[in-house]
């Protein structure tokens, strides 16, 4: 029997040639797409690379000089632009028997060899490219080359290192600029879960700062508790904190020197007798190296003018960063060998603890009930004030870390904000109402700086160039560039712990919030606190519940505000 389907096939095969002709002598033919307008990515590929897949057209039964283009009027209407004399052009003879059959095939070729194109999957284009780098290619080749922005290249860079981020990638479950963050915390499976759960939502940059932080605390902290070690002293950890009273490791505090003054770090001479607990701090460190800063020797006078001299002795605010610092709690663990002696407050607890034992056993059972009924509520009394007050260090410790990640991802969104060239709806009025309300606003100290910063200039004296070349025509930039000194303000009045505080202000952090919301900015956690949606309480016990990372992690002595 006959193979009826090869002897079809065979039988409406079409011979064509392969010509190298000049686009503009083609006749674009009518197309099923009925937009080709073009962009310049499209253009720009043109440009670097030529026509690699060749046009298809018909030559014209009537008049064999014309040939239309069937499937490339877009790589043709491109290749006209940049004026290209020469592109490959598959041509196909004419064999529709009139007008309607030849539209019949006219659509079916155009719609057939648009809908059966497989298009690259992110994950295939993202190994695709690491094959160029790995061939040795330069990210920014790679780019002209493919002509995408070289952060996409950078992003394929990174993202092609890691499995995991591949993995998620080739399912779906991330974009390539996400896949390029998670490939930073390969290994951490932990991490890896919870930002494939965000994926996709407002969240996952602020996670991604989240643990990002939470990194860079655990590589402090292991840092500080290595010298401390290797300096003789044992380290404590916070779930090991010693008993208020317990006289094997006394807190500095509660000691004296045998002369009865308070006794200081002076008395710490032997690490054999000593011990610490390591709370977190905000500090500075060198730009460069990495070296902790005593901040009494910069200049902070020079921060944001990289021209200005400091004064003599001192550094240029510019050559420190804010890093992560631990400093200890001292505690003795024999402080009688160590030549100290008890504070008076110590030593009644501890005989009153004693006398309680003695009248336990031998005194008369009426006083005794009642010696331990007082003795108990007031240990129970102290340790509800404990529990209060270590609950509410703990709370400050955690909402600062949430407020010190939502300003990273925060200030990120302000600084796209800003590079419009035409303000967003309702900034003049905001601009407006924000200084009619405080006209002193934009000359707060640090304002400045951070508008420079979110406006991508590295200084003050910048951001006035940034001014002055503006062309004549650039009312819109120009009004961007004044909404950006007003955010830039109250971007620095919103530090990491504004949650506490309502602030004085007239324009506080709560209206500089609800304008980023108009303009589609998500508010975190933290921000909802600053923004009177949710209580400290409410977000506090809501990420207990949720584990958050920064749950987790080191204790922060400090409570202070940030830049």
């Amino acid at each position: 029997m006959a193979d009826t389907t090869s002897q079809a096939v065979v039988e409406t095969e079409q011979f064509g040639t392969l010509e190298h002709l000049d686009p503009a002598t083609l006749d674009i033919d009518d197309n099923v797409r009925d937009d080709a307008t073009l962009d310049k990515t499209f253009v720009a590929s043109i440009a670097e690379n030529g026509v690699l897949v060749p046009i298809t057209a018909v030559r014209s039964a009537e008049d064999p000089s014309v040939i239309r283009v069937r499937n490339g009027q877009m790589r043709t209407l491109a290749a006209r632009e940049l004026g290209l004399t020469s592109i490959p052009v598959y041509v196909l003879p004419s064999s529709a028997a009139d007008a309607s059959e030849e539209t019949v095939e006219r659509i079916v070729h155009q719609i057939v060899t648009n809908d059966r194109v497989k298009a690259l999957t992110e994950a295939q284009r993202v190994r695709g490219i690491q094959q160029m780098l790995n061939a040795g290619v330069s990210q920014t080749k790679v780019a002209k080359k493919l002509s995408v922005k070289r952060e996409t290249v950078k992003a394929a860079a990174a993202a092609g290192k890691s499995d995991a981020a591949m993995t998620a990638l080739g399912s779906g479950q991330l974009s390539l600029e996400e896949a390029a963050a998670l490939s930073e915390f390969d290994g951490d499976d932990d991490a890896i879960e919870k930002l494939i759960a965000v994926a996709g939502t407002s969240r996952f940059a602020y996670k991604v700062e989240e643990f990002r932080q939470a990194r860079e605390r655990d590589r402090a902290y292991a840092a500080a508790v290595q010298d401390f070690t290797e300096r003789g002293y044992r380290v404590i950890e916070h779930d090991d904190l010693p008993a208020w009273g317990d006289l094997s490791c006394v807190e500095l505090g509660s000691l004296l020197t045998p002369d009865g003054e308070p006794a200081t770090e002076a008395a710490i001479t032997d690490p054999v007798h000593w011990a610490v607990v390591l709370y977190e701090e905000d500090g500075h460190a060198d730009a460069e190296t990495g070296e902790i800063v005593d901040p009494d020797t910069v200049d902070w006078t020079t921060r944001g003018d990289i021209d200005a001299t400091p004064e003599d002795g001192m550094r240029h605010a510019n050559t420190v960063v804010d890093a992560t610092i631990y400093t200890p709690d001292w505690y003795c663990l024999d402080y009688q060998a160590a030549g100290l002696q008890l504070c008076q407050k110590l030593l009644d607890r501890v005989e009153g603890a004693a006398v309680t034992e003695l009248t336990d056993a031998d005194g008369d059972v009426e006083d005794e009930d009642m010696r331990a009924q007082a003795a108990q509520a007031e240990a129970d009394a102290a340790a509800q004030r404990d529990a209060e007050l270590r609950r509410e260090r703990r709370k400050v410790i955690i909402l600062n870390r949430m407020g010190d990640s939502a300003a990273h991802v925060r200030r990120e969104f302000v600084t796209k904000l800003l590079t419009r060239k035409t303000p967003p709806k309702g900034a003049a009025i905001f601009v407006a109402d924000c200084l009619v309300r405080d006209p002193a606003l934009i000359k707060e100290f640090h304002g400045a700086t951070r508008t420079a910063k979110m406006l991508g200039v590295d200084s003050t004296a910048e951001l006035k160039k940034l001014v002055n070349d503006l062309a004549p025509t650039a009312d819109g930039r120009a009004q961007v560039i004044t909404l950006g000194l007003v955010l830039g303000a109250l971007e620095a009045r919103t530090p990491k712990d504004a949650w506490r505080y309502r602030g004085y202000d007239e324009v506080k952090a709560a209206d500089y919030l609800r304008f980023l919301v108009a303009n589609s900015y998500e508010l975190t956690d933290v921000e909802q606190i600053i923004a009177g949606e949710r209580t400290a309480d409410e977000v506090y016990d809501a990420t207990l519940q949720s584990d958050e990372p920064d749950t987790e992690g080191h204790d922060d002595e400090s409570a202070e505000e940030s830049d």
